[in-house]
C-alpha cells in the first residue's frame, strides 16, 4: 500500500504560525491513533529531515496517520531561534500539533516520535496530556544539563560558534543560536525526575555505539510504563551531512511496528497529576483559543526586524504533477493595495532560492527563511524551493531520491519561474544558490533559461559528472589552501631551517606546488585555445560568456579560502577578467567564512552583500 502524497499546513496561533505536513493513510477508514513526530533541534533537524519524512511515510503506509513539523522559531515556522521563552514555546508547539493531528485526522489518541532533544519535547509535553497511547524515542536526551555541555563542547570544537562573552550570552552551535535564557532551561530538565511517566508505554531506540538510558527507563518503570528498548544502528548514517544522510530502516521498522501494536491499546486512564491535564479543548476557553488548530496553506506575518511591510507565506505544489514543492514569500496582498505605480513595477521581479547540497528548503543554517521574508518584507516576491528528489520534493520518473546533482535540475527551475509568473504575476526572475545551488543556477542560465540574475554562492563545481565524489572539492580546498601556506613559507627563515633539518615532507610539497603550477598551465593554454577559435571540452569561460551575451548579470560569492574561487579564475581564465571589466560579472569576498556560513555574523555580511547587490539591480528596473 502506497500513501498519497503528504499535504503542507499552518496551524496554530495567527500571530506564531507553525508549518508542518499531514501525511494521511491511503483508505479512508479512520483511525482511532495518530503519530506526532518531534524534530531535534538545530543543525539535527537538518540531518534528520529526509528520515522524519520516510517514517511518517511509512506510519501513513500502515494505516496511521502523522504530522510532522517545526517547532515555533524554527524551520518554516513563524519566529527565530533566539525568541524569548524558547523552551515553554517548543512545548507548546508540540501540543498545537497534536491538537492540530486530533482534528485533522479524527483521532482520540497521540503517539508522540521524538529524536535526541524532540524525544525530551515530546515526553514533556506527553506528562500534561490524557490522550497519549505511546512515546517513541530515539537517541533522547534525558538530561538538559548534559546536552548544553555538548553543545558547548561541540561549539568549542568547530571553532565556527559566537564565543560566549561579557557582551554577549548567545552560543551559537553548528550555524544556530542559544541564549543564555534557553540554555539554562534546558539545563533544568532532567526526564528521570519526571514525577509521571509521559506514557503508560515507552518505547527507546538507543544509539548502538554508545552507553544506553538505563537510569530513565528504569524510572519509567518505577513510575508505572511499560518499556521496551534496543540499541539499534543507524542514528550516526542519519545524522550525516544532508547531502549524505540515510535511511536508519531499522530503527523505523521497529518504531513502525510498535507503533501498529499500539493501535489496539487502549488511552491511558483519567490521572491525578500536579501539573494541567491537556484534553481536548473548546473554542470558548482560553486554552482551546491558542491550541486549537487552524489549519491552512498561507499565512501571514509581521514586518522584519529591519521594517518594511507585512509578508504572506504560501505553501505549494509549483506543479501539476506536486512533484515540486516550495514556498512563495511576498509582500502581503492587504500592504500592496495602495502601492503606486512604481512600486507595483517593482513587484514583478521574483527570486528563486536553490538548495544548497541536500538541505531542504529552508537553506543552510535557515539563510534562506531570512533571506526570503527580509527581501519580501522590502517588496520582492521569493520562492525557496526543493529541487526534484530533494527535500520535500518528490524524485522524477528514474531518478533517486537525494541526488544533489540531478540532470533534472533546469527543469525544475524552469518549473518554478512558471510557476511564479502564473500565480505570482512576476515578469523577471532572479536564481540563487548555494554550493550545488549555484551550481543549477548557473546550468540553467547557461541553457537559455530566461533569468535576469544568477547570484552563485560558493560553487564548488561547474562540470559535474555522473560518478563525481561529492567530497572531491575538499581535496582542491586543501590543495589551494597548502599551496598558499607554502609560498608564504618560501620567505621566513624558519622555513628554510625546518626543511635543512629534514622536518618537512617535500615530497608533498612537491606534489602540492605540481598541481599548482599545472593548473596555472591549464588556464593560459585554455585561453590560448579560446582566442585561436579552437572548441574546447567544459569550457567555462565560453559558458560564462554566453551567459552574458543573453543579458543575464552574473555574481559570485565565494568565502575568502572556499576553493570555487580559484576554480572559476582557472577555468574561466581571461574570460573572468573581460566580462568583470564589462560590469557583466561581478566577485565578491567574504572574510571568516566557512562554506555554508555557518557563524552567524559571516551569515550577516553575506546577507548584507546580497540586499546590496539586489537593491542595486532594483535600481536599473
Amino acid at each position: 500500500m502506497t500513501a498519497p502524497r503528504a499535504e503542507p499546513v499552518y496551524f496554530g496561533p495567527d500571530a506564531r504560525p507553525l508549518f508542518g505536513w499531514i501525511h494521511r493513510p491511503q483508505r479512508a477508514a479512520r483511525c482511532s491513533l495518530g503519530l506526532v513526530l518531534c524534530n531535534p533541534v538545530g543543525y539535527e533537524a537538518i540531518c534528520a529531515h529526509r528520515a522524519l519524512r520516510h517514517c511518517a511515510e511509512a506510519a501513513a503506509d500502515a494505516g496511521i496517520p502523522a504530522l510532522r513539523f517545526d517547532y515555533d522559531g524554527t524551520g518554516d515556522s513563524a519566529g527565530t531561534d533566539l525568541d524569548p521563552d524558547r523552551l515553554s514555546a517548543w512545548i507548546a508547539s508540540v501540543h498545537g500539533a497534536a491538537e492540530t493531528l486530533r482534528s485533522e485526522a479524527g483521532c482520540d489518541r497521540v503517539c508522540f516520535l521524538g529524536v535526541r532533544l524532540g524525544a525530551t519535547l515530546a515526553a514533556l509535553a506527553a506528562s500534561e496530556r490524557s490522550d497519549v497511547a505511546g512515546l517513541i524515542a530515539l537517541a533522547p536526551v534525558v538530561s538538559g544539563r548534559a546536552y548544553t555541555r555538548e553543545l558547548r563542547a561541540l561549539q568549542m570544537a568547530s571553532g565556527t560558534g559566537l564565543p560566549e562573552t561579557a557582551d554577549s550570552d548567545v552560543m551559537e552551535v553548528t550555524g544556530f543560536a542559544l541564549s543564555a535564557a534557553t540554555r539554562t532551561s534546558l539545563s533544568a530538565v532532567d526526564l528521570s525526575k519526571l514525577e509521571r511517566a509521559p506514557a503508560s508505554q515507552v518505547l527507546i531506540l538507543d544509539r548502538h555505539d554508545l552507553p544506553g538510558n538505563e537510569r530513565w527507563a528504569a524510572h519509567l518503570q518505577a513510575s508505572g510504563a511499560t518499556v521496551e528498548r534496543h540499541a539499534v544502528p543507524g542514528y550516526a548514517e542519519m545524522m550525516l551531512s544532508p547531502h549524505a544522510t540515510m535511511v536508519p530502516s531499522e530503527m523505523l521498522r521497529l518504531a513502525v511496528t510498535w507503533l501498529c501494536e499500539r493501535g489496539a491499546v487502549e488511552p491511558l486512564a483519567q490521572r491525578e497529576r500536579s501539573s494541567p491535564t491537556r484534553s481536548s479543548p473548546t473554542e470558548d476557553s482560553p486554552e482551546g483559543r491558542d491550541t486549537l488548530p487552524r489549519s491552512r496553506h498561507a499565512i501571514r506575518l509581521p514586518p522584519g526586524v529591519l521594517g518594511g511591510v507585512p509578508i504572506s507565506e504560501t505553501s505549494a505544489f509549483l506543479d501539476s504533477g506536486r512533484v515540486l514543492f516550495g514556498i512563495l514569500t511576498a509582500p502581503h496582498p492587504a500592504a500592496t493595495d495602495t502601492a503606486d505605480a512604481a512600486g507595483a513595477k517593482e513587484l514583478r521581479t521574483g527570486i528563486l532560492l536553490l538548495n544548497a547540497g541536500g538541505t531542504h528548503h529552508i537553506g543552510s543554517n535557515r539563510l534562506y527563511v531570512a533571506l526570503a521574508r527580509r527581501w519580501a518584507s522590502q517588496g520582492h516576491v521569493v520562492l525557496r524551493f526543493d529541487i526534484s528528489g530533494v527535500g520535500d520534493s518528490l524524485p522524477r520518473p528514474g531518478e533517486t531520491e537525494n541526488a544533489i546533482y540531478t540532470a533534472r535540475a533546469a527543469e525544475d527551475i524552469r518549473e518554478a519561474m512558471h510557476y511564479l509568473r502564473q500565480r505570482a504575476g512576476v515578469s523577471e526572475c532572479r536564481a540563487l544558490g548555494l554550493c550545488s545551488g549555484a551550481y543549477h543556477a548557473f546550468k540553467a542560465a547557461v541553457g537559455g533559461a530566461p533569468l535576469q540574475a544568477v547570484v552563485m554562492i560558493n560553487p564548488l563545481t561547474f562540470f559535474w559528472k555522473e560518478g563525481m565524489s561529492l567530497d572531491a572539492p575538499l581535496t582542491d580546498r586543501r590543495v589551494i589552501s597548502e599551496a598558499h601556506r607554502y609560498r608564504e613559507a618560501a620567505f621566513r627563515l624558519h622555513s628554510w631551517r625546518k626543511l635543512m633539518r629534514g622536518e618537512v615532507d617535500v615530497g608533498r610539497v612537491a606534489q602540492i606546488m605540481i598541481r599548482r603550477t599545472g593548473a596555472w598551465l591549464s588556464r593560459h593554454w585554455r585561453d590560448l585555445a579560446r582566442d585561436l577559435g579552437v572548441p574546447l571540452r567544459d569550457d567555462l569561460g565560453h559558458e560564462l560568456e554566453s551567459v552574458a551575451e543573453r543579458g543575464t548579470a552574473m555574481l559570485f560569492v565565494f568565502a575568502t579560502n572556499d576553493p570555487g574561487l580559484q576554480l572559476l579564475r582557472t577555468q574561466g581564465g581571461s574570460r573572468v577578467r573581460k566580462l568583470c571589466a564589462r560590469g557583466q560579472l561581478a566577485i565578491q569576498l567574504i572574510d571568516g567564512a566557512d562554506h555554508t556560513f555557518t557563524a552567524g555574523s559571516a551569515r550577516e555580511r553575506l546577507i548584507t552583500v546580497l540586499s546590496e547587490a539586489l537593491d542595486q539591480a532594483r535600481g536599473h528596473v
